[in-house]
């Protein structure tokens, strides 16, 4: 089904690890790339993870993304997101502390 056709989505968990507060949130979201020769809009879902520093959250800061094209599968990449976030955190700061 079209993601411009399905329904709109906004999950957002925040988790501590290790003292450290993250955001997990997945939304619906208009992207434009006319170049591509596609609908100049197009809607998608996307999970992102942010870092939170005294209690704001740091959205220059992107820790993980991932774009789904179903309702069904934004919602599973959530919580598979969720189940697996310590991980995700400790790739990217290793990948951190290789640039």
């Amino acid at each position: 089904m079209n993601p411009n056709e399905q329904p709109d989505l906004k999950l957002q968990d925040v988790v501590e690890i290790e003292g450290i507060r993250y955001l997990v949130s997945t939304i619906k979201i208009e992207v434009r790339h006319a170049w591509l020769n596609q609908n100049s809009y197009v809607k998608v879902y996307e999970t992102m993870v942010f870092e939170k520093e005294k209690g704001q959250v740091q959205y220059d800061k992107v820790i993980y993304n991932k774009r789904y094209t179903t309702y069904k599968c934004a919602v599973d990449g959530h919580a598979e997101i969720l189940k697996h976030l310590s991980k995700i955190i400790k790739i990217y700061h290793t990948s951190l502390k290789s640039m």
